[in-house]
Order: structure tokens, then sequence, then C-alpha cells
């Protein structure tokens, strides 16, 4: 029964097949001379490559044909390279090298030179005796040196990058020792400018003692530690309110010469965590001369009077109506505040004023009063030496040197005796109410955000990273 209705479906699509062949004739013969000669064309050129592939693959070997052949190996002595006449190549080369190194506490320039390789009579000879050769001779510790020697360890060229120079610098000293073939010694010095790279550094603390002994455990570099202490030391009192668990995470500018890291720049950011309580600083260039440290709204940070004239210290006698007067036993008031320090510890004014007296005050010493408005004045007292231009009527800005903490007049040991006055009356620097900064206006408010953001969220990872890490 299969086959029969296979049968009928053969008949029916001959049937069809055939009728379509006729329509198709019927449809060509309809067509004019021409176009049946351009449609033959075009058929014969498509069947060009249709041919072309079946009389490759005739012409082409079976697989059999393939097999069938012999493999046959083919030798040919190639002659192998003179190792005499590569070892003289080797020889008449020359090569140098380049060593890096950071100067050590203590480190004479002979020490230095052995320790990077450098073996040079005639080069340390220079060194040591010619006078040029003098800021090589004498560098301090953590100068990053590099030095460009031979194999034999005969010295090329010697450099020095300098690490002085502020936050806001754009480029570095740089100070080279060189061959010169026409110097009487054989040796030229030479200085130039070299421009400063600047990387972001991210780190983060937690304090257990000192905030400076937390910062060297977190490998953040002292000059930034200090800024991070100006930016916050309006809200935060380094000197007596820091506890065991506070936490704090810094941004900061790494500058670097060559690749090499030379020395910290400015602080950007800092979130420190105070007692359960989180504060933040972003710095911002609100077109003053070195910018400055707002929050994220927008407050200035810096207030109008800093909390301490010393930049970090402790307190040894606070404000008093009374107390036992270390020199002469008596009590008396004590009407200011005692900051322990070495003698020698720079002293800085609280805020911007005028100078209206620096000089000698009988139990006071070395004393400087600054005027800042019609109600606030400040004194600085017992110094052991004045900073350049304290004279009456000299301008100063908030944060300037003023003095050197000592022990004149009136005092047992080295320490700064700090006053405030609002007209003319001394009051507790500590309690008083003193004038705050002036917050950013709305344009650059919005500057700040865009800039400060980016930031805040870099802080946010810091504190996740500081969090997991705890609770593996």
């Amino acid at each position: 029964m299969s086959l029969e209705i296979l049968s009928k479906q053969l008949k029916s699509l001959g049937a069809d097949v055939r009728l379509g062949a006729r329509l198709a004739m019927r449809r060509w013969k309809q067509l004019d001379r021409s176009t049946r000669s351009r449609l033959e064309l075009t058929a014969v050129f498509s069947l060009l490559p249709l041919s072309a592939a079946l009389a490759a693959i005739a012409a082409a070997p079976t697989a059999l044909d393939l097999d069938s052949i012999e493999a046959r190996p083919i030798v040919e002595a190639i002659a192998a390279p003179s190792i005499s006449g590569q070892l003289q190549d080797l020889g008449l080369r020359s090569e140098s090298f380049v060593r890096e190194a950071r100067v050590q506490r203590g480190e004479p320039i002979s020490t230095l030179l052995r320790r990077m390789g450098v073996d040079d009579a005639a080069a340390e000879q220079f060194l040591r005796t010619d006078a040029s050769a003098r800021p090589l001779a004498r560098l301090a510790p953590g100068r990053f040196v590099q030095a460009n020697i031979d194999g034999p360890g005969r010295l090329n060229w010697l450099r020095a990058y300098s690490v002085d120079g502020g936050s806001s610098s754009t480029s570095t000293r740089v100070t080279t020792l060189s061959r010169d073939p026409e110097a009487p010694s054989g040796f030229a010095i030479a200085e130039s400018m070299v421009d400063l790279e600047r990387r972001v550094e991210l780190r983060s603390g937690e304090i257990q003692g000192s905030f400076f002994a937390a910062a060297d455990a977190a490998d953040i570099p002292d000059s930034i530690a200090q800024q991070i202490i100006d930016a916050l030391e309006s809200e935060i009192d380094f000197h007596r309110n820091l506890r065991r668990g506070d936490s704090f995470r810094a941004i900061y500018e790494g500058l670097y010469a060559g690749g090499e890291y030379l020395r910290p720049g400015r602080l950007l950011a800092v979130e420190f965590v105070n007692q359960g309580k989180a504060v933040e600083a972003f710095w911002f260039d609100d077109g003053s001369k070195n910018g400055g440290y707002y929050a994220y709204g927008g407050r200035n940070m810096k207030r109008a009077f800093l909390r301490s004239p010393l930049e970090y210290t402790r307190m040894s006698s606070g404000f008093s109506d009374s107390r036992t007067h270390p020199v002469f036993g008596y009590d008396a008031a004590h009407r200011g505040i005692d900051y322990s320090a070495p003698a020698g510890t720079k002293v800085r004014t609280v805020a911007a004023g005028t100078v209206e007296f620096a000089g000698w005050q009988r139990g006071y010493g070395n004393v400087v009063e600054i005027r800042h408005d019609e109600k606030h004045a400040t004194l600085y007292a017992h110094l052991q030496a004045f900073a350049p231009g304290m004279v009456k009527g000299a301008r100063i800005a908030q944060g300037d040197l003023i003095g050197f903490v000592g022990s004149t007049g009136w005092s047992t040991g080295p320490h700064l005796h700090f006053e405030v006055k609002i007209r003319g009356v001394q009051v507790n620097p500590l309690v008083a109410e003193l004038p705050g900064a002036e917050p950013l206006g709305e344009s650059q408010q919005a500057e700040l955000v865009v800039a400060a953001t980016p930031l805040r969220q870099q802080l946010a990872l810091l504190e996740r990273i500081r969090v997991a890490a705890l609770t593996r």
C-alpha cells in the first residue's frame, strides 16, 4: 500500500515539473533576442568558478597517492659559530648599568658608592676633594641617588635628587656628576630641574597610642601626618581627645622623579573617626595662596584661630585662678596655657594679625604680642629667639613662624606660655568663643562637590577594606 501512495506522489511531482518547464519555455520565447543573450552570458560566467573547482578536484592526487609518497630525510651540515669570536665581541661591547639607592643615616659617600657597585678611585677622589662636588659628598639621609656604571664598576655619571620643596612644587633639583674629558679633573658637576610626577597614595590606620605612632605604622610620612592635624585640628584635639580604636583614612600625593618616589606632596582628603564621630576634610583650590581644607558641604575646616600655637605637643599647665608659682613658690593666677616642648621648637601665630610688641618683658622674657582685630589679641612668651621680621607693625598670616620655644624670663625649663585676650582681658583659650572662618560661596561649593566626590568614594573603599580585614 505504501508503494502505491509513493508512486502517486511521484507522478504528481513529475506532472508539476513538466508544467513548470512548459511555462518557463513559453516565458523564455516571449523574451526578445537581446535579453536572452544577456541572460545566457550571465549563466556562463556564473558557472566558471564551479568548473574551475571541479577541474582542481579532478587534478588533485587522491589520498591513496599521498600515502604512497616516500619520506626521505635531508641532512645538511651547519657550522657552529666560534665561541672565541663571541667572547671577543662581548669584550669589545661597552655595556652600562643604572643602580639606585637612598642615602642612609650617617653614610659617607664612599660607603654609598660601594653599596651601589661603584669601583672608581678617580671618581671617589673627586667627590672627596673638589669643592664643586660638595653637594654630592654631603648628601642628607633619604636622598634618592642614581649611578650609571659599566661592568668593572667604572662610574659614568651620578645623580642626586633633591627632597626639598613644598607640596605644590612641580619640579625638583637634580645634581649630576659626569665624566668630562675636557675638564682638568676629568669630571664635571651640573644642576638641572626635573619635572615631578604626582601619584595618588591611599593609607589607613588605627590609634593604639599616639597619632604619630599610628601614622608610622600605616606608612604615612610625617609631613602628611602634620597636614592631617592642620586640616582637622579645629574639630579634633590631637593633644587630649584621641582614644584607642579611633581610625583614620588619608589620600595624598606622592611625588616621583624618574619613576622613583622622592617625597610626599599635598594631603588631598582625610576622614578621622574620633570617639565614634567621623570628620572629613577635602583640599580645595579656593583661590588663596595654598588652597584650604573644607567639609563636603563647603564649611571651612580652618578656624580663624588655630587651637594651638605649636603643631604637636602637650599642655603642661592650664588656665587657672590660682596655682603655685614654679619659680617663687607663692599662689597666683595663671592667665594662660603652658605647652611643654623642646627648646627651639617652632612657634606659629594662631591667626592673622599685626605685631604689637616683640621684645623683652620681665617675667615673660622674650615675648611677642599680636593684635588680630579690635577685639582679639594673643601673646607668646619665654621664647628662645624671634623669627626674622618680628617687629612692631609687621603683618603676619595665620600659621606664620613668630619664634622658637625657650626658657627666658621667669621659667624653670623650655616651654611656651600662650595667652588669648578679648578686649584686653585674658581668657581660657580652650573654652573661649573665637570667630570662625568664612565658608565657600555657592559656585565654589558646587566645584568642591565635583572634586571631592571621587575622593569620598575612595575613602569609603578604604573603610570597607579595613572592616573586611578585621572580620577575617
